[in-house]
């Protein structure tokens, strides 16, 4: 061995264990257990009773905003609401009324096709051209009824303003007064509403006088008194006013 191999193991076993050329440079550092308190921020410590009820209040501030603005929003989303709803139904209407015109317009060639159909003779019911009559007011008249059309029942019902016009009236005790008697024109209505109104002719209670208001029978003439008439009696009357007129 040489002489500085030797020094190098005699410097060796006299260092001792602490020595910081040992030191792990490595080793992972614990990390801190110390709670460190935050507070709020623009706020301290310091802060006085004053300053927070400033903040309380303007807190309740803001809570009542939002409240606000929450409430106007409902009622603007229920307004939306009712404002499609009645844009649809008008459309709606707008559909189901805009042939109404049209269908006015066509009920009196609906009136002349039942004329026509009511007043076919019996032995010519069986004739072709008569069925291909009936067959057209069949189909013209479920065309109308496709769009709406009804027809207003009025025989023997009690009259209705709202959907009768009465054109007549008769004397009669087969119906209570009031009643309709008679159908002079078919009325209609349109989902809902008349188009036209059913011309009809009404009952009417007869007119019964007390037997004690009827005249009283003629008495027959006894043939001994003179008979005048009412022509003799202005003939003498005339002759009567001639005689004081005269002159002298």
């Amino acid at each position: 061995m040489t002489e500085d191999t030797e020094n190098d193991e005699s410097n060796d076993a006299t260092t001792p264990l602490d020595d910081p050329r040992f030191e792990v440079k490595w080793r992972k550092k614990e990390p801190s257990t110390a709670s460190v308190a935050i507070e709020p921020e623009g706020t301290s410590s310091a802060d006085t009773p004053a300053d927070l009820a400033e903040l309380q209040a303007r807190l309740s501030e803001q809570e009542q905003r939002i409240t606000d603005l929450q409430d106007k929003w409902h009622r603007a989303a229920a307004d939306l609401v009712n404002l499609r709803r009645r844009t649809e139904q008008d459309k709606d209407d707008v559909q189901k009324f805009a042939s109404m015109l049209l269908v006015q317009e066509l009920l009196p060639v609906l009136d002349n096709f039942e004329r026509a159909v009511a007043t076919i003779p019996g032995n010519l019911a069986m004739l072709t051209w008569v069925h291909g009559v009936m067959l057209i007011e069949r189909h013209f008249r479920a065309i109308l009824e496709h769009r709406g059309l009804e027809s207003i029942e009025a025989q023997g019902k009690p009259f209705s303003p709202h959907y009768h016009e009465a054109v007549s009236d008769r004397e009669t005790d087969e119906a209570p007064p009031g009643a309709v008697l008679q159908e002079y024109q078919r009325g209609y209505t349109m989902h809902g509403r008349v188009i036209r109104p059913t011309l009809v002719e009404l009952a009417k209670e007869p007119d019964r006088t007390d037997e004690s208001s009827a005249p009283e029978p003629a008495q027959p003439l006894d043939e001994s008194s003179p008979v005048t008439t009412d022509t003799e009696e202005a003939a003498e009357i005339a002759d009567q006013a001639g005689i004081e007129n005269a002159g002298p």
